[in-house]
């Protein structure tokens, strides 16, 4: 998995892996999980160029880019993919887990309300959610958009994954463990550059546009 920052509490790390963070690397062993205490400071490179081409980065978000650094000097892209990366993986562990704290660290009121509300109906029907995100191939950005002090950025995530649902017994009840599916879906992370609050919020889940998963690792909050 990927390699994420922090600072001393958990929720101080939690709110900086949005930010500037590296992500855990999703390795081929699907045994590998993120630990959020396994966690190194990553130090920031001030010669990092913000128009990093290997990123594929359009004029017009580079441009958008441009403006979030004047508010925000620190901001580098790359380092943000990082934590895009890292950010993955841990909403998708945290909305399967029910771990409804880490979550509300990483999401909008909106998202988080949706995906509450479906840990809730899980829960109700006494089902667990077992998800394993065997590899993250890629992720980048799809478009950049500054308003005022606020700013929005949409990250393209593809991955393989699985995705099951168990009764209290263990029996499976929807989904299949073994069986790994092709994903690739766009989140959107919101920000208020001006907040002392340094993470960047996922704001909206599209509909992935890969193979369908009965049971959903991910519920969409845009259709």
């Amino acid at each position: 998995m990927y390699e994420v920052i922090l600072y001393a509490a958990i929720a101080t790390i939690v709110c900086i892996v949005l930010y500037s963070v590296l992500g855990k690397s999703v390795g081929q062993d699907s045994s590998e999980k993120l630990n959020i205490n396994n966690i190194t400071k990553f130090k920031k490179d001030n010669n990092t160029s913000l128009t990093n081409k290997n990123l594929n980065i359009s004029r017009k978000d580079n441009e958008e880019l441009i403006k979030i650094q004047k508010i925000d000097p620190s901001f580098d892209i790359s380092d943000f993919i990082g934590g895009a990366k890292a950010a993955y993986s841990m909403i998708i562990e945290a909305f399967a887990e029910g771990n409804k704290e880490t979550l509300k660290s990483l999401l909008t009121n909106k998202v988080y309300r949706a995906y509450t509300k479906e840990i809730g109906l899980r829960e109700g029907r006494k089902l667990k959610q077992v998800t394993d995100l065997v590899r993250l191939q890629d992720a980048s950005v799809k478009s950049i958009k500054v308003t005022g002090r606020s700013a929005t950025i949409e990250v393209v995530y593809n991955a393989e994954l699985s995705s099951a649902l168990f009764d209290s017994d263990n029996n499976l009840v929807q989904g299949d463990p073994d069986v790994l599916a092709f994903i690739s879906e766009t989140w959107m992370y919101k920000k208020d550059l001006t907040s002392t609050n340094l993470n960047w919020l996922l704001a909206d889940v599209f509909p992935n546009e890969g193979d369908t998963l009965e049971a959903d690792p991910t519920p969409d909050t845009k259709k």
